[in-house]
Formats: structure tokens, sequence, C-alpha cells
């Protein structure tokens, strides 16, 4: 019978043993279906969160013998969220929506593309702290995953992730600056 943890049910799925898919399914249905739910937000019926979450597990059975992780929900997570980028992408939506600037006033219009221009700024910016730093910026303050487990997917030691990301904070603020970019504008 399989365990339901992470790392029994990674080696399981790497054995090619059907069972454990059937236990991440029962363990993180629920989960990966909220994931997807909050990045399609309400451009999304419950069919098109079922079909996502679904294609996620499709996903993990077929990278089954590749996965390089230990930590199955934060890779059902990020699978999650880029299968739902990609709906979104499909249907051509984007955070702010051509009727929604239509119908909002001027002000709210002007901040609504100034914010997705500092989104686009900012991914940007993350890119030219070149690798593993932005992928370590991008694990922690978007994926939220805790410094011990970036550092061990990256074969790191944690000091040297908090390390990173403090010299990346700095390195980040003196490349947006360059760029006229200051707090709160």
């Amino acid at each position: 019978m399989i365990q339901t943890e992470d790392r029994q049910i990674l080696s399981a799925l790497g054995r090619d043993d059907p069972e454990a898919l059937g236990a991440a399914i029962e363990r993180y249905s629920a989960y990966v279906a909220t994931v997807a739910g909050n990045v399609l937000g309400r451009f999304s019926t419950p069919e098109d969160v079922e079909e996502l979450t679904a294609n996620v597990f499709v996903s993990l059975w077929k990278a089954r013998g590749g996965l390089r992780t230990v930590h199955l929900r934060g890779w059902l997570a990020a699978c999650a969220r880029n299968e739902a980028r990609t709906l979104l992408r499909k249907r051509k939506l984007s955070t702010v929506s051509q009727e929604d600037l239509i119908l909002v006033s001027g002000d709210t219009a002007q901040r609504a593309l100034e914010q997705k221009e500092r989104r686009r700024w900012i991914r940007q910016t993350l890119k030219e702290l070149g690798a593993p730093d932005s992928e370590i910026f991008l694990r922690y303050y978007y994926y939220e995953q805790p410094v011990r487990d970036i550092a061990e997917e990256l074969g790191l030691k944690p000091e040297a992730v908090k390390t990173r990301l403090r010299r990346g904070r700095e390195k980040l603020k003196t490349i947006m600056e360059k760029g006229g970019y200051r707090d709160g504008a």
C-alpha cells in the first residue's frame, strides 16, 4: 500500500506505479483546483478548473520518470499556475480585460495600465539578476517556497540561499533605480 508522503509518492511514480498517481490525486486534487481557480479568477467555470486540474495530474504522470523535485506540492502548484496562465493566454485574457478598461474611469484605467507595465518591468529586471538568483527570487517570493526547500532543490545551503536573496534584493534595487523606478512610483 502506498503511503501518502510526497517523497514516497514521487519514488513510486518513478517506478511507474499507477497507485502513486491515485495517491497524488487523492492528496492534492483540491489544492491544485484551488491554485488553478485563484489564477483563473472570474474568467473560469467549474468545468475549466476541473479540466485544468486533470491536466496537471496528466502532466505529473507524463513527467514521472524525469521529475527533479522532492516537493510534490510545490511542483503541482507551479504546474497548475502555468496551465492556468496558458489557458488565459489562449483566451487572450490578461489581468485587465479590454472591457474592464472601457468600463472604468480614466484614472482607474491608467493605474491598471501602470501596474501592468510595472509587473512587466519587474519581470525583466528579475531576468537581469541572472541564474540562479532569479530562480531563487521566483521560488521564494512568487511560489512562496521555504528557503530550506529552495536550497535542497538547487543543491545549495540554506545560508547561501538567504545570502543570495539579500544580495539579490540590493542588486534588484540598484537595477530598478537606474531604470527610473522609485518606491511608490
